[in-house]
């Protein structure tokens, strides 16, 4: 959603400990109450910004069409929102103006519901399994479904190619009107390099490049959650043209920037599933 103007942090209503209810023992008794609590989750507005520093006579001697800024501006946007969604799924801490990202959520043992895959040679029917125990640790403590399931392409893929013991692919691909038969996961979207490839366990999985493949040195961690529960407000993105901060050089700085926010409600809506059984796949 949209940042508001003229601030720096987000303040979000939290609920800590809710009302009561209970049945009331006999006809005029006294019935349960207790007072709720509430608090804020607060989430800083941080901001990310980039530069190229390029000289007078590239830029007015470019033969490309549509001019080398379009160019230089169209790669700084790029990687401007690689940066955001990277730090929205990764383990950055919310401190050094860095976001929370999901990971560091998910693999809270404190206030969070993190599940460990630990496996020396990891195997697909272990790593369902554990999949598995993590979207049961969501619904039970959200009392809520898991919305999605969120994966590097390359453990994605590897699930994709695992098999049983008579050869038979775990995760099925299925088209049209198909039904995959006794499979723990399904794929309806081959070969897609982000978004919305099957399922798993019947819950939606999405891949994303941006997950880490080095967490704890070379894990690459599995995302289960409720993840409407989180909250990313974004700023415009904004470019600037400098032609004087090195104009003694003839250079010009290309320049964007923007702010961003994002906060979690619940710590107990997103599972993060790590350990030695999340080891990135070799060849994937």
């Amino acid at each position: 959603m949209a940042l508001p103007a003229g601030t720096d942090s987000i303040n979000i209503p939290q609920i800590t400990t809710g009302t009561l209810a209970a049945f009331q023992s006999a006809d005029n008794t006294a019935t349960t109450t207790r007072d709720m609590v509430s608090s804020t989750v607060t989430a800083p507005v941080r901001t990310i910004s980039g530069y190229e520093n390029v000289s007078i006579q590239l830029v007015e001697q470019s033969p490309l069409a549509g001019g080398l800024d379009r160019l230089v501006f169209g790669d700084l946007m790029a990687d401007y929102a690689l940066q955001l969604n990277t730090a929205v799924v990764g383990s950055g801490d919310g401190t050094s103006g860095a976001l929370k990202g999901l990971i560091t959520l998910g693999v809270d043992t404190t206030n969070g519901i993190p599940v460990t895959w630990t496996e020396t040679t990891p195997s697909a029917p272990n790593g369902i399994i554990a999949i598995a125990k993590a979207i049961s640790k969501v619904t039970t403590n959200r009392f809520k479904a898991a919305e999605a399931i969120v994966m590097h392409p390359s453990m994605w893929y590897w699930f994709a190619s695992q098999v049983d013991g008579q050869s038979r692919p775990l995760v099925v691909p299925v088209t049209g009107a198909s039904q995959a038969f006794n499979a723990a996961g399904t794929v309806t979207n081959p070969g897609a390099p982000a978004g919305l490839v099957g399922t798993i366990q019947g819950v939606p999985v999405f891949i994303d490049a941006t997950l880490p493949k080095t967490y704890a040195t070379n894990q690459s961690p599995i995302l289960v959650g409720k993840f409407s529960d989180s909250y990313l407000f974004e700023s415009g993105v904004k470019t600037r043209v400098l032609p004087d901060v090195l104009s003694s050089n003839l250079t010009v700085r290309f320049q964007v920037y923007g702010y961003a926010a994002l906060a979690h409600r619940f710590n107990k809506a997103v599972s993060a599933i790590s350990g030695t059984g999340t080891v990135a796949p070799s060849g994937y």
